[in-house]
């Protein structure tokens, strides 16, 4: 159980960091290059919209916000594995 719930920590500490840089990585991805930049606003539905600010600040708060979340559950993971080891 101990292992289990280490590993869960881990994982779930693992997800906020991604979650956290994925928005600096998707606005490199996006506007890094014009050609790249035009060929995505160009795209299909969900792509043709990420040139827009209100979609890009929208999205980069929610992966934030999910970031958020995976950390807190990493947090209460830990407390709890710790709260598990003191006894």
């Amino acid at each position: 159980m101990k292992t289990f719930l280490k590993l869960g920590t881990s994982l779930f500490l693992g997800f906020s960091f991604v979650f956290f840089v994925s928005p600096i990585f998707l606005y490199w991805f996006i506007h890094g290059n014009y050609d790249r930049y035009v060929w995505i606003i160009n795209g299909p539905y969900p792509l043709s919209n990420f040139g827009g600010g209100p979609y890009q600040l929208w999205m980069g708060l929610g992966l934030v916000v999910v970031g958020l979340f995976c950390l807190g559950i990493s947090l209460l993971g830990s407390n709890w594995t710790k709260r598990l080891e003191e006894r």
